[in-house]
């Protein structure tokens, strides 16, 4: 099968899940090409057979926050540059021919306009979001429909839809995409705070950690803020060290993005979460999150709180559904073997909760 997979390049995680899926589809004889768009990438360890990049959509974001107003106009300003963008990937599809194309939160691979002679999916957290067979917390409703309408753009053009998701809530869910190398190891539990921090202060963070005389291990900040110091250790972007950093860390405190809480959580180590401010998104994930005893939710970046916390015992049943393997997801979105509405773990579903009680 031909497949052109579609992922979006703001933040790490929608490269993330390429980097763990696409192996996996290749090593079954998929031919499978890779289109990126949003923030040009950045050296980050993910190396694909055929990859292309496009400038997109890219949301704009003021320490930490998606603008949307300006956002609203970047798109327009950039318009002409958009539909140059998806000429260009519409004569991919001519001339490759995909006999599917998978969008996780790509609007070029996703739009309406791209007219291709395959189904498309849309497979991602943002459409986990737009779910309205899960819950979420009353105290948001009022960020969520302008958060939702923009989420809507990037999958227009799509015929089915998955959204990963932290429980089998809904026949749509599909458990996350963690590496197998987490799911497969053991913590060491070693004697650092690791921290994924985007638009923190990093002098705060240092302070802290000479104050309290306890070793840190930092990503997500920006290097012009480094400082050298004796206590914390900044990294750039690197998927392997931070797999080792994290298996060798005795607590996480982290932004509440989807991936990073669920592989510390997973490891038995004790997690805190931070949303950003005004972003509903990781405000849902951090209830979530909080809902189900997978992390502690902080609306600061308290590390004496990140510090303090123990770990919670595992949900074996919660665990199952989180550690799904790889290929049963990639089952479930090539379409092998497995009927939607019927590939929801019963026994999971009643064990985890579908009102996100912590088990």
């Amino acid at each position: 099968m031909r497949i052109l997979y579609g992922a979006n390049s703001q933040g790490q995680g929608h490269l993330s899940k390429a980097a763990s899926l696409i192996p996996v589809l290749e090593a079954r004889g998929h031919d499978v090409r890779l289109i990126t768009s949003g923030p040009a990438l950045t050296s980050s360890g993910y190396q694909f057979r055929w990859h292309r990049h496009f400038a997109g959509l890219p949301y704009a974001v003021h320490q930490g926050q998606t603008d949307f107003p300006k956002t609203a106009w970047n798109w327009f300003k950039e318009s002409p540059r958009t539909f140059g963008c998806l000429r260009a990937v519409r004569q991919i599809v001519r001339e490759y021919q995909p006999d599917l194309i998978i969008s996780d939160f790509e609007p070029l691979t996703a739009s309406p306009l791209l007219a291709p002679r395959c189904e498309v999916l849309a497979v991602s957290r943002q459409v986990a979001l737009l779910d309205r067979d899960l819950e979420f917390p009353a105290h948001l409703a009022k960020n969520a429909r302008l958060a939702r309408a923009a989420m809507r753009l990037f999958t227009l053009g799509a015929d089915r839809f998955f959204g990963y998701h932290y429980a089998p809530t809904s026949y749509r869910c599909l458990p996350p995409v963690v590496r197998p190398e987490i799911v497969h190891s053991q913590s060491k539990r070693g004697e650092h705070l690791l921290v994924y921090a985007h638009f923190a202060d990093s002098r705060r963070l240092v302070e802290w950690a000479a104050r309290e005389r306890v070793p840190v291990v930092a990503y997500g900040f920006a290097a012009a803020s480094w400082i050298e110091q004796k206590w914390v250790q900044f990294r750039q972007a690197s998927r392997q060290q931070m797999e080792l950093d994290l298996l060798s860390a005795r607590a996480v405190i982290t932004s509440a993005g989807f991936t990073t809480p669920l592989e510390a959580y997973l490891l038995g180590l004790p997690v805190t979460v931070v949303p950003l401010p005004n972003q509903w998104e990781q405000q849902v994930n951090a209830w979530q999150l909080e809902q189900l005893g997978i992390a502690h939710a902080c609306q600061d970046w308290d590390y004496d709180f990140a510090w303090r916390q123990e770990a919670s015992g595992l949900n074996l049943s919660l665990r199952r559904w989180l550690s799904t393997s790889i290929d049963f997801i990639a089952d479930r979105i090539v379409g092998k073997g497995h009927s939607p509405r019927d590939w929801t773990d019963q026994p999971i579903r009643q064990a985890v909760g579908t009102s996100y009680r912590a088990a």
